[in-house]
């Protein structure tokens, strides 16, 4: 199993408007081959959100799409993600960057992306 984490820290209202378009955009995952599902973890100064896979390739193939281009901002957030600029600023512990949800996130936010191998073991 293959996990994306996308930790996004900015202010409750941004946060608010960046998980409705997490909601929103959820669901279209579900046509890629090897996704395992989606969630969101909140506290009050973060949201992060979890992606499961079968393998890193099904997930490189999603973030390879047309329809993530239009998750993470349209044509200009496909080119971010591939040229390592994002909407946000971010930091990252792969050297893959990712932008806030919809472009919904100040410029004071700050969004970093970290991915497990992982193993459900019950």
């Amino acid at each position: 199993m293959f996990i994306a984490v996308t930790r996004i820290a900015a202010p409750a209202e941004a946060l608010d408007r960046m998980a409705e378009a997490f909601r929103k955009a959820a669901p279209d995952l579900k046509q890629f081959n090897g996704f395992l599902g989606f969630e969101l973890w909140r506290d009050t100064q973060t949201l992060q959100a979890v992606s499961r896979w079968e393998s890193r390739a099904a997930m490189e193939t999603y973030t390879r799409s047309g329809l993530f281009g239009a998750h993470h901002g349209g044509a200009a957030g496909a080119q971010a993600h591939g040229e390592g600029q994002a909407h946000a600023q971010t930091q990252t512990q792969t050297q893959t960057q990712t932008s806030a949800q919809g472009g919904a996130a100040s410029a004071a936010s700050a969004a970093s992306a970290a991915y497990y191998e992982a193993e459900v073991v019950v």
